[in-house]
């Protein structure tokens, strides 16, 4: 909050004290807490660098490390660091803001000279915004005054979506735009499964295989997720469970790649164990990928609970396995915005033995989910092509004159 409050005040003062009109070819992208490079601002910050070389684009990074990562990357001066009041009088300097979460810079009344795109960050399965329980007068009155009100557009993926979109946002459905997610743009591209593993895990020698399993669980706010929610991997049978499950994983060709939150935290060594150099069970968290949309594409089959990342997957028509083990729970304490059970498209096993034998079932003969998937599809996914071409040219007709 601190931190939140000193952009404030720092914000405010460099608007007083500054006069100049902001440039209509300057772009800014920002993302969590200004100090991520991720989601749909880093796809299409990059995208605008490579082919809109009329624009000059600025990334906003206040952390140090990441930041020299950019800088190197990218160019000094095409990254801005915005616990400084130099760097925050240069977002000042742009026309256009995009975010994935909130502004880069706190304050009211920015729509007066400013033109701020929310690009959010995937398909709202899961309230979000000012739909989420519990939320206090104060909270929301922050939220309207210094990010709702500023907003000229909030980017959604579907017509269904923008009555959703307009309720968390707290904007008019008329400020809702079904433009696509840049970070989608990925999933169109054609890639060398094989040569992006090795690129991965470092040109490690890797098993053979024939399909890649991205498992995907959602991190929970309150407790710890259960990797595996079955009785035979939380007792004294599951070295014999993980034995059985590599076994399935070499009869099948499979190497399951494992993406989640808790890979520091404490009662996972023996799934840490296996994470090793020839292992079919493989950890693939930000320190291998920052942004799994970066190589959603190679994966086969994607396992998972409430993570709208499955809507993004749809794209790809793919099988998808569901792991709601703890649904009621997570009902109370986050909420969805859709039946559940309506909009998850695969099958959702309650046995150990279930789930090896859903996830034979779907690499060969899909197990009749094609219709329903392909359903839900049309549902979320109206750009079934890139959007970033588009979102620029969108942009320019609503913000440049």
């Amino acid at each position: 909050m601190m931190k939140k409050i000193e952009n404030l005040l720092k914000t405010s003062y460099a608007r007083i004290t500054t006069s100049e009109e902001p440039n209509e070819k300057k772009w800014v992208f920002s993302s969590v807490h200004n100090r991520a490079f991720n989601y749909n601002s880093s796809a299409l910050f990059e995208y605008v660098k490579k082919y809109h070389p009329e624009i000059q684009a600025f990334y906003v990074m206040e952390d140090p490390v990441e930041r020299k990562k950019l800088q190197e990357c990218f160019g000094k001066e095409s990254i801005i660091d915005t616990s400084t009041m130099e760097g925050i009088r240069k977002v000042l300097e742009c026309k256009v803001w995009f975010t994935s979460t909130a502004p880069p810079l706190y304050g009211m009344g920015f729509r007066k000279k400013y033109c701020i795109i929310n690009l959010w960050h995937g398909v709202p399965l899961k309230k979000i915004g000012m739909e989420q329980e519990n939320l206090g007068w104060m909270t929301k009155l922050y939220y309207k005054y210094l990010f709702a009100d500023n907003y000229e557009a909030v980017v959604t993926t579907s017509e269904e979506l923008i009555p959703v979109m307009s309720r968390s946002f707290l904007v008019e459905q008329e400020r809702v735009k079904v433009w696509g997610q840049p970070r989608n743009d990925k999933l169109f591209e054609k890639i060398n499964v094989r040569e992006q593993m090795q690129k991965i895990f470092q040109k490690e020698k890797l098993p053979e295989f024939d399909s890649l399993l991205l498992y995907a669980p959602t991190f929970r706010d309150d407790g710890e997720t259960r990797l595996f929610p079955f009785e035979e991997f939380h007792g004294e049978n599951r070295g014999r469970a993980v034995e059985q499950l590599q076994n399935f994983l070499e009869k099948n060709q499979c190497i399951m790649c494992i993406r989640m939150h808790l890979y520091e935290k404490e009662g996972y060594e023996w799934l840490k164990a296996l994470d090793r150099p020839g292992s079919r069970i493989r950890f693939l968290n930000e320190d291998r990928i920052e942004d799994i949309m970066e190589v959603l594409v190679m994966f086969d089959l994607l396992i998972t609970d409430y993570s709208s990342i499955y809507i993004d997957y749809l794209l790809l028509e793919r099988p998808i396995l569901f792991l709601p083990y703890d649904r009621e729970a997570y009902l109370k304490t986050r909420g969805f915005n859709f039946d559940y059970d309506e909009v998850t498209p695969g099958p959702k096993p309650k046995s150990y033995a279930e789930f090896l034998n859903s996830i034979e079932g779907l690499l060969y003969n899909e197990m009749n989910y094609v219709e329903n998937r392909k359903k839900i599809e049309r549902k979320f996914n109206k750009i079934q092509k890139p959007c970033s071409e588009d979102i620029c040219r969108m942009v320019k007709m609503m913000c440049i004159r």
